[in-house]
């Protein structure tokens, strides 16, 4: 069983990549047609919820799932099943409390959250959200259950109920609230309703597969596992969780902060009016959604590398800890280097076709983030795989790290008029850059090898630069020749959807054939994927 683990981690990251996709396209679906029912002045309460939201969330489920998972994992592989049992009872006591903490906090106090946020406005949507932060405390527990199982179909079809639920309900508050005359305050708050029902949703549904699929409590015989008592497997909990979670909190607070300095340099050192200043920083909360779809698609590896890594630890297996951290490395900027220069190539046309009542400055701000993405994501990577190799502590130093060089370029920049909002994603580059290096220092320090970064980046590298200036070359050519148009869908100029939907697809095909081409991805990757070699063959990957 833990064999077969170590091998197709990729095929429950494959699994996921799938869910992440369907997820995508719903969570399309939501935020795009919100950000215009909302406008920039109503989708900057929407997205300061979610910042001080994530906070909450992060603090509650940030490590302790990832510590279930790996312990669940570690006693899995030797066939300690009492010690799995023991591992979940502790781990969800340990949520709900977390969980209840965060929601009495958010629902007794939201005025004055809101205020330090220096946003007001955003009492309702907070007051709102607070039940989901108890809610997806519980999901979490079952997710990290099943994903100690090396399970990730549970997580996956949870995550699309969770969304397709909040597109439903979300949706329709938000617009029935806009159509009867409510303020953008409260169609924000309706819009958070569907995120609170949206996790219920998903906990019933964690609670009721994992209860039917597994042995949540296997009986006791004599052949049993003695397992740990309460308090050592909470102390392991902690002592993996906690890191883990003052690393992630550490991110998100300075996140928090950074849009809090964003909003008070907008205001203060900038001049703009509060109005404007909402107004522009809702612009820059639109880019930032589509910015962060590829850091979504990195969700799935870091799930699935966790379980697989500690598995191949527990063996003593350091090579095969390598082997599996590098696979993954490379499979992140393989699905993710190319969406972050798509993205930053065509950032005007996308932000046009999905936000067009955005301010004008939407589109050199994605451009910016595109830049950003893929240092975002391949962050994330590297600071899933140093915990999962029993390094917890160290990502907190290049977080920390990361984190004070985004406070202040971005203080400096957005204070500067002449730059403005544009001096926030500048920071978070510099942030992103500076935790990557760090944790690639860390793991040629503490694993068997360093990575090889040629392996990991050369090929695909490659492959996206001839994409994007492929895509870009499209775009340009098209717009020009289609530029005396005069017919749109939906507010949408059909010289402008047109070319860049056609770009969009170019670049896919040139991508395809690129990383074909040069053996970007090897039939051996493929065969961990699923239904992996029929997709070989069409594509004459040998």
């Amino acid at each position: 069983m833990s064999e077969k683990k170590g091998q197709n981690f990729l095929h429950g990251a494959a699994i996921y990549t799938v869910g992440i996709i369907v997820i995508k396209i719903l969570g399309a679906i939501y935020k795009i047609p919100l950000g215009n029912i909302l406008g920039t002045v109503g989708f900057n309460h929407f997205d300061v919820t979610y910042r001080l939201y994530n906070v909450f969330l992060t603090i509650s489920t940030a490590g302790i799932p990832v510590a279930m998972s790996r312990l669940i994992s570690e006693a899995d592989a030797v066939g300690r099943d009492q010690q799995v049992r023991k591992v979940f009872n502790v781990g969800i006591k340990t949520f709900l409390g977390l969980g209840l903490a965060g929601t009495l906090i958010m629902m007794l106090f939201p005025d004055d959250l809101a205020a330090w946020m220096g946003d007001i406005r955003a009492t309702q949507c907070l007051f709102v959200m607070a039940p989901s932060v108890l809610l997806v405390c519980v999901t979490a527990a079952y997710r990290g259950y099943a994903q100690g199982h090396a399970d990730m179909i549970p997580t996956t079809v949870s995550q699309i109920v969770e969304t397709g639920v909040k597109v439903l309900i979300g949706l329709s508050c938000a617009g029935i609230l806009h159509r009867m005359g409510k303020s953008v305050e409260i169609c924000a708050a309706g819009a958070i309703l569907g995120t609170t029902v949206s996790s219920l949703a998903a906990m019933l549904y964690m609670q009721i597969k994992v209860h039917h699929k597994y042995e949540v409590n296997p009986p006791v015989t004599p052949e049993s596992d003695t397992p740990d008592s309460g308090k050592r497997v909470l102390w392991d909990l902690l002592r993996i969780g906690i890191p883990i979670t003052i690393s992630t909190s550490v991110m998100s607070l300075i996140q928090l902060a950074d849009a809090k300095i964003t909003l008070n340099q907008l205001q203060n050192a900038a001049g703009y009016a509060e109005m404007a200043a909402y107004a522009l920083n809702g612009t820059y909360g639109q880019a930032m959604t589509v910015y962060n779809v590829p850091s979504a698609f990195v969700v799935p590896f870091v799930a699935s590398v966790v379980p697989a890594i500690a598995a191949a630890r527990v063996r003593g297996n350091r090579e095969e800890v390598c082997d599996v951290a590098e696979k993954a490395m490379r499979m992140c900027t393989l699905l993710c280097l190319p969406m972050a220069v798509g993205m930053a190539v065509l950032s005007k046309p996308c932000m046009d076709v999905l936000y067009p009542s955005a301010a004008e400055q939407g589109g050199m701000l994605l451009t910016e983030l595109g830049i950003v993405c893929y240092f975002m994501t391949m962050s994330l990577m590297t600071n899933a795989i140093l915990p999962a190799n029993g390094n917890e502590r160290l990502p907190l130093v290049a977080i920390l790290c990361g984190g004070a060089t985004k406070v202040v370029v971005t203080y400096l920049l957005v204070g500067d008029p002449s730059i403005n909002i544009y001096g926030a994603p500048i920071g978070t580059l510099c942030c992103y850059i500076v935790m990557l290096s760090v944790n690639l220092i860390f793991m040629a320090r503490h694993m068997a090898r360093p990575m090889n970064l040629w392996r990991i980046f050369g090929r695909a590298g490659i492959s996206t630069g001839v994409m994007g200036v492929g895509a870009w070359a499209v775009w340009s050519l098209l717009h020009s020749v289609t530029r005396g148009w005069q017919a749109s869908i939906m507010g949408r100029p059909l010289n402008i959807i047109v070319p860049f939907l056609i770009a969009v697809c170019v670049g896919v095909v040139i991508y395809a054939v690129m990383i074909v081409a040069l053996r970007a991805i090897t039939l051996e990757d493929m065969k961990l994927m699923p239904k992996g070699e029929k997709i070989a063959k069409i594509l004459h990957i040998h």
